[in-house]
């Protein structure tokens, strides 16, 4: 059954490490939803067996440096994959920023896909999305509206219409 979450309703907690602040938007058996808010460059937290999906809530983008890895350039709006236990630190490219999170065990396929709406235009979440986030604008979903920062979790195959820009998490 569809469940709303409003983004007043999320609590901020600082990250693991300390070093910034995150809200928990959901969590099950191996996965967590969070949207974090990135002060400048930071550290990120370590997660044992986690493969992350980081997406930029817009701003000027970041600079991932993972351990033993090229930087990873990531822009607004655009899902990067990486793994959560390798050390990683955050450059940022100009400002403050917010950023949308999945982290799901390893093995425990999780997909993100980020979706721009015009006002009268929808797509159809998949039988496996957990959650769709409204990251701008508003959005309807199975009969209910999302403002930004708002989620649903366990949608179903409910059409998703805008105008607004929906991020969903298949997990």
């Amino acid at each position: 059954m569809p469940t709303v979450i409003r983004a007043a309703d999320l609590e901020p907690r600082p990250w693991p490490n300390g070093l910034g602040i995150t809200r928990d938007i959901a969590a099950g058996e191996g996965w967590l939803i969070t949207v974090a808010d990135l002060a400048g460059d930071a550290a990120f937290s370590r997660f044992p067996d986690t493969d992350r999906i980081f997406t930029l809530l817009g701003g000027a983008g970041v600079t991932l440096e993972l351990e033993g890895r090229p930087p990873l350039a990531c822009l607004p709006w655009v899902p990067a994959g990486f793994p959560g236990d390798v050390p990683t630190f955050c450059r940022m490219g100009g400002g403050p920023a917010r950023a949308f999170n999945v982290m799901a065990r390893r093995g425990h396929e999780a997909r993100v896909a980020v979706r721009s709406l015009a006002a009268g235009h929808a797509v159809h979440a998949t039988p496996r999305c957990a959650a769709v986030f409204c990251a701008a604008g508003s959005l309807m979903a199975g009969g209910e509206r999302l403002e930004a920062g708002d989620t649903m979790l366990h949608p179903g195959a409910a059409a998703i219409e805008g105008p607004g820009i929906a991020i969903l998490v298949d997990l």
